[in-house]
């Protein structure tokens, strides 16, 4: 079963998730890294007064076992992602 790393990235920092994913294929780890981007989006205090540009820099990046990097999955893409947009009303 392929492996697979994520890391947080908000194209300052990178930050790795704890385990390494034993997964069925990439589109599993894409799920994986769908919820991960949704909790951080619940758990960060500060994540609703981010501004949208600044909420659309996080991305979720998957990683396979030989470092080489397979897929971006951004915050803004996942469910709750678009939730978070949709609230947001445009300034005058």
């Amino acid at each position: 079963m392929p492996r697979y790393n994520l890391f947080l990235y908000n194209q300052r920092k990178r930050a790795r998730y704890p385990e390494t994913l034993d997964l069925p294929d990439l589109d599993a780890a894409q799920r994986v890294a769908r919820r991960v981007a949704n909790i951080f989006m619940d758990v960060v205090p500060y994540w609703s007064d981010l501004s949208p540009d600044q909420q659309g820099r996080y991305v979720v990046e998957i990683i396979d076992e030989a470092g080489g990097l397979l897929l971006t999955v951004s915050f803004k893409d996942t469910e709750e992602g678009k939730a978070n947009q949709s609230e947001v009303k445009p300034e005058p």
